[in-house]
């Protein structure tokens, strides 16, 4: 693909990594292009989200991430293509740090537990600190309780629990299920059309900022 042609992300090149945009929409290139990063505690299921988002696959083998990696899917979100460049890392407290890298450039984040792991969802806070630390207050978060499919497992993280702290965090909220593919796409749509929207708003806001500061350069003269 044309670099020209390709859409920037409103926060820049993510830390690390060279990026490169693997287009599966078709022949012409994708309209918006954000980077999601994947956090929360090793074995929620990172991974085979991002799998199963990007490959519609599901590998039961899969191993722990180590360190930073990405995979790009495109979706078709109202009447735009949306390009979701998808960063997951390493849950491990050895790589905490490289993770926290990867929130400064994030244009939104998804936070992972597992609903049969009850410490993988009292580490939420402490990854949503981490987020906000790192790329403020503003920015998109989805929270997602994984491993639907294991019902039977299912610890003392009710559905009510994530949603009660996805309502206080002003986080939208899905179960899923990256074995069964229950809400991957569902979910990670309802992201990307968060971040489409928080886009054209800050567009708008830009266009009227301009325009007020013309307005005043005129007056002055």
């Amino acid at each position: 693909m044309d670099e020209r042609d390709t859409p920037t992300s409103p926060r820049g090149q993510p830390v690390g990594k060279e990026t490169s945009l693997n287009e599966e929409g078709g022949l012409s290139p994708p309209d918006r292009l954000f980077k999601v990063v994947l956090v929360g505690n090793s074995s929620v299921g990172k991974t085979s989200l991002l799998q199963r988002f990007c490959g519609n696959c599901f590998n039961p083998g899969t191993c722990a991430t180590v360190g930073i990696d990405y995979s790009v899917k495109t979706i078709a979100v109202d009447n735009s293509k949306v390009a979701l460049q998808v960063w997951d890392t390493a849950g491990q407290e050895r790589f905490r740090s490289i993770t926290k890298q990867f929130f400064r450039k994030a244009d939104g984040v998804v936070v992972m537990y597992d609903i049969t792991a009850e410490l993988s969802f009292t580490a939420v806070r402490h990854w949503l600190t981490s987020v906000k630390e790192g790329a403020g207050d503003d920015i998109p978060i989805l929270l997602l309780g994984n491993k639907t499919d294991k019902e039977i497992e299912r610890q003392a993280i009710q559905k009510g629990l994530g949603e009660r702290l996805a309502k206080d965090g002003q986080m939208a909220f899905y179960e899923c299920s990256a074995c069964s593919g229950h809400n991957v796409m569902e979910s990670m749509v309802h992201l990307a059309r968060i971040l489409k929207e928080q886009e054209d708003r800050e567009k708008v806001k830009t266009v009227e900022l301009h325009g007020s500061q013309s307005a005043k350069s005129r007056s002055c003269c």
